[in-house]
């Protein structure tokens, strides 16, 4: 798969007649970006690393077996001598932690002390626990030790084990010791559990937990909060961190799996930089500038799927118009964030290009921020001389500019063509439905409500034969809304 992505690359760059400036456009200077600025948060944060002797294995089992005293006086006292022992312990417990032989008090002891230590590789062994454990508890014990650390180093991986986390109670500790840390990715899985757990405790763990963010916050709910936070919006509460040298590290590290070929790790990376905090932004918008395709095509992507939280980074999306193999994921992301203000340079791209895939991504960009100056570069795009993937994405963007009913019988005759994309025209039809809907008018409210009843249950994915019933039906219900219009 790689090697057909560097193909396609490859053929873009060879063929696109963009690919050198023409005389006064602007040039889209490209360098080295991450690989210098790894090694220089590397080198300000270097790896954790033990040294020195092990600690005696009678000191280290004393605070083991203290810690699962009752009495809180000995339990304290227990903590500070884990302190006291600092790494010389680690490797003691976490050979204890790690072992599924072992009582649970004892690796609950392990887990404490170690979060009691709280050193780069005592968060480290925490870590890695609580990404394959197979106990659910030990993995929920892990991450609010994690929190008590107070190492905000971990966060990329607290983020990434949100995707992966199967136990629904250890989710909400996840996203407890994300929230300690500032970073409010975690909501999104809590309102999950909240509306949709099987289990009623869950959802009463999880309403509380986002109840308890949004007053902190100084909102009514965790749905209003959540909403602020994905929008970027300015919150109060609890003051935003500064990012340690070693959550840089982090990051820049994760930026720099971006050109990597292990196209699971790239997804992981794009998966932890969506949800890192604003601090981020300035450096995947440097990455935009980073002399590996993948690398800059990638941070794009990251920048459109945090959408307006990547609001900094409009200047040099609009840049990167200039740079072809960037300019559709610049587009796309310009477009996720709703900067209006770079409907000019995407209409102008739209006008002058003549590189299709430019042109349909400018073409579907203008269908989220353009304006009325938009559509008659549009219809242009449409017309039958048109390539068809331009004309469906040129159809797509005048549906979401209110001129759907101009188009659909064309969306029509893409939904049942081998020639086009039915899925893009589904969208589509869906949308101008839905527009309609909107609008208050009772046959289109029953088409809609026709429409949307044939969408897949949540965390279904339909074989073909269920796709094909599926479109065969609304093919159906476009058809009679298309026979409405001329009623």
């Amino acid at each position: 798969m790689r090697h057909a992505q560097l193909l396609g690359l490859m053929l873009v760059s060879a063929c696109s007649s963009d690919a050198t400036p023409a005389a006064g456009k602007p040039r889209f200077e490209l360098r080295a970006v991450v690989k210098p600025a790894l090694a220089e948060a590397a080198a300000r944060a270097p790896l954790a690393a033990i040294a020195g002797a092990a600690a005696d294995p009678e000191a280290v089992d004393a605070v083991l077996g203290t810690l699962g005293s009752p009495d809180a006086r000995l339990h304290g006292l227990a903590l500070e001598d884990a302190k006291a022992l600092g790494d010389s312990a680690l490797p003691a417990l976490v050979a204890v932690l790690a072992d599924p032989a072992a009582a649970p008090a004892r690796r609950n002891a392990s887990a404490q002390a170690l979060g009691a230590i709280a050193t780069l590789a005592a968060v480290d062994g925490l870590l890695t626990r609580l990404e394959a454990d197979r106990e659910p508890w030990l993995r929920a014990q892990c991450a609010w030790q994690i929190r008590m650390a107070g190492r905000d180093e971990a966060v990329p991986r607290l983020v990434l084990r949100l995707k992966y986390e199967a136990d629904s109670a250890t989710v909400i500790w996840i996203a407890d010791a994300l929230a300690s840390f500032g970073n409010l990715s975690g909501l999104e899985g809590l309102r999950v559990l909240r509306d949709t757990a099987a289990d009623g405790a869950v959802r009463a763990a999880a309403a509380e937990r986002l109840a308890a963010l949004a007053g902190e916050r100084g909102f009514a709910d965790g749905d209003a909060l959540y909403g602020a936070w994905w929008r970027g919006e300015p919150l109060a509460g609890p003051a935003a961190r500064e990012p340690s040298p070693e959550l840089l590290r982090e990051a820049w590290d994760r930026i720099g799996r971006l050109a990597e070929w292990d196209l699971r790790r790239v997804d992981d990376a794009r998966f932890v930089l969506v949800r890192l905090d604003a601090w981020v932004v300035p450096m995947l918008t440097a990455a935009l500038r980073d002399a590996d395709v993948y690398t800059r095509v990638h941070a794009a992507q990251c920048l459109e799927r945090r959408g307006p939280r990547a609001r900094a980074a409009v200047p040099e999306l609009v840049a990167g118009l200039a740079e072809p193999r960037l300019a559709p994921g610049a587009a796309a992301a310009l477009a996720a964030i709703g900067e209006r203000g770079a409907a000019a340079p995407l209409e102008e791209l739209l006008r002058t290009t003549h590189d299709v895939e430019l042109r349909i991504a400018a073409a579907r960009a203008l269908g989220a921020i353009g304006g009325a100056s938009t559509l008659d570069l549009l219809r242009g795009a449409w017309k039958p001389d048109q390539p068809i993937d331009l004309r469906q994405a040129a159809a797509g963007s005048l549906v979401a500019l209110g001129e759907g009913d101009a188009v659909a019988p064309f969306l029509l005759e893409c939904l049942g063509s081998p020639q086009a994309d039915a899925s893009s025209a589904e969208h589509a039809l869906g949308a101008w439905i839905q527009g309609r809907a909107e609008r208050g008018a009772g046959t289109w409210r029953e088409f809609s409500t026709r429409w949307i009843a044939l969408e897949p249950a949540p965390g279904t994915v339909p074989d073909a034969a269920e796709v094909a019933r599926r479109r065969a039906q609304r093919t159906e219900i476009a058809r009679a809304a298309i026979q409405e219009l001329g009623s």
